[in-house]
């Protein structure tokens, strides 16, 4: 692993200082025709952010995410993993303060079969669920949404503010999720949590250790997964709208994340 060599030093895209090293060359997991099958993993050591270069096109993602179907497998519909699913997000509800008050709003961002919604909706019917997502696919089949808007955040007719935004498996995803972080604190209530778990690192890989953990990872999934994300990043990037309330790293053996932020 190599200091990226350059005669003009190269930038993080996440926090923009120039501690950028490349970890490797990363092959397209998605078979669809991308810009470019040339991308790789690049690791800044200020933010602690691990990334894809270059960021999938426009079509790369309408690719992905609005011409092809991620919801059908047995994953996602087998009942006992959707009791599996269930079970987690309404544990993350109670245990860490997430459920809205009675009759309380909640937003999920990216929200697909809406898993958080479906949690709050269990726990208390009262709570009023939106919903959004750039895809149509669930739309249609999420009875526990009262309100599911296909279109860009920013298009949201509902502009709360909620006392919970939900981010599961989606900020990874994101070209601009510093961008994200500012839209949603207009949205959220002062106190309000926002919650977040995205792909973290392969099991017990660290800095400098390369490539080939990375290569190997159930997690890496190209081009759709744009960055993996560290505490650091948020300490970085989400304040001083926010303050971290809860940072856990260790879920699926340390291959994932769970973060919970407070509006201040």
């Amino acid at each position: 692993m190599t200091l990226l060599d350059s005669t003009t030093p190269l930038r993080c895209r996440l926090c923009g200082c120039l501690e950028v090293t490349l970890l490797g060359s990363v092959a397209p997991t998605h078979p669809a025709e991308f810009h470019t099958k040339e991308f790789t993993l690049q690791q800044c050591s200020h933010c602690d952010v691990v990334y894809l270069h270059p960021l999938p096109s426009a079509n790369d993602l309408k690719l992905l995410y609005q011409q092809s179907m991620q919801f059908t497998d047995a994953h996602y519909t087998d009942p006992a993993q959707v009791e599996k699913i269930l079970a987690y997000y309404s544990g993350a509800a109670r245990n860490l303060g997430l459920l809205p008050r009675t009759g309380g709003q909640m937003l999920e961002i990216g929200a697909g079969l809406a898993w958080m919604s479906r949690a709050c909706k269990s726990l208390d019917q009262t709570v009023l669920t939106i919903a959004q997502d750039v895809s149509a696919e669930c739309a249609n089949t999420c009875a526990w949404v009262d309100r599911y808007f296909v279109g860009a955040v920013d298009a949201l007719p509902d502009r709360g503010p909620y006392q919970l935004v939900s981010l599961t498996h989606v900020i990874e995803h994101l070209a601009n999720p510093a961008n994200m972080l500012r839209t949603i604190s207009a949205l959220v209530q002062p106190g309000g949590a926002v919650f977040i778990t995205a792909p973290f690192r392969p099991s017990s890989w660290r800095c400098g250790d390369g490539i080939t953990a990375w290569r190997n990872y159930s997690y890496l999934h190209v081009p759709a997964h744009i960055t993996y994300f560290s505490r650091r990043w948020f300490e970085l990037k989400a304040s001083p709208q926010f303050s971290i309330a809860h940072w856990d790293a260790s879920h699926e053996n340390g291959q994932a994340f769970e973060l919970v932020l407070r509006r201040n």
